[in-house]
């Protein structure tokens, strides 16, 4: 218990900075959405650009408007892309490559001495990792809330605003400790890397959803493609079930917990290499 205590102590003697820069950034998309209604600026746009393409004329300071609109979604979307991305970077910062520097440095090589097994001695110092990085991804979770961010590409309920960034934050955590658990030194970059990639390949599934009867290896593409990219998708579908009257989703339940044991194996696979060859010649 005493590694989990000094390991949770340390990362929020350690972390708390970047941590602060995120509530910062969200207390600036809290200012953005109480002075604006967003939900409405969005409507408005849509309705106006509806009645361009049918060919209407825009009431009297109507293009005024509509540039307002546009200057305010676009502050609005700046904000929330940081945020959002801060929300990951937390998580994706908290383990600091834990595992690979300290084989690279040798360090490794005093934990052996300890009495535990290396493999659970650093999965203890995991657990604390992720019990900080839940602190911190609460309070960006409860900045979020006080938000009050748009129904419109969020969570339309204030528990599944916060349980989305939890489960974002902390898988984000999972995927860097097991990157440096196989070795591989700049885990943040390569969990941000596979997060940015998931991203373009969650985009081409929503696009490849509308299309009509794909091709056979295409459709092998699509169903294999959701097990191995970041599941913001099924994030988004679980905490779905928080609003009234929706029914729960048992599938993306599933694959958000397929995804948190799929990393935890990763990880745990990488530190049982490791074990067998601690130091990096």
């Amino acid at each position: 218990m005493s590694i989990l205590k000094t390991t949770l102590g340390h990362l929020l003697r350690r972390r708390w900075k970047l941590t602060l820069v995120v509530v910062l950034v969200g207390a600036a998309m809290a200012v953005v959405t109480h002075t604006w209604d967003i939900g409405q600026v969005v409507q408005e746009q849509d309705a106006a650009r509806e009645a361009l393409l049918r060919g209407e004329e825009l009431p009297e300071g109507g293009a005024l408007e509509r540039a307002r609109g546009t200057v305010i979604r676009a502050v609005f979307g700046f904000v929330s892309f940081l945020f959002a991305l801060g929300v990951v970077l937390v998580g994706m910062l908290m383990p600091g490559g834990l595992v690979a520097n300290e084989r690279r440095s040798g360090t490794i090589m005093l934990w052996a001495q300890h009495p535990m097994p290396l493999t659970r001695f650093y999965l203890n110092r995991y657990l604390g990792i992720q019990a900080a990085n839940l602190a911190a991804q609460a309070l960006l979770g409860i900045t979020a809330v006080l938000a009050a961010l748009p129904p419109t590409g969020f969570p339309a309920t204030e528990p599944g605003v916060f349980v989305e960034i939890c489960l974002e934050g902390t898988l984000a955590c999972a995927i860097a400790f097991a990157i440096s658990a196989l070795g591989l030194r700049r885990s943040a970059f390569l969990a941000l890397a596979y997060y940015a990639a998931s991203g373009l390949a969650s985009g081409v599934l929503v696009v490849a959803g509308n299309v009509a009867a794909p091709a056979d290896v295409l459709t092998v593409i699509l169903n294999t493609l959701p097990f191995l990219i970041f599941p913001s998708l099924p994030i988004n579908e679980f905490v779905t079930g928080f609003e009234p009257g929706v029914a729960w989703d048992p599938g993306a339940t599933g694959m958000v917990l397929y995804h948190f044991a799929l990393w935890t194996a990763i990880a745990w696979l990488g530190l049982r290499r490791i074990v067998r060859k601690p130091l990096k010649l």
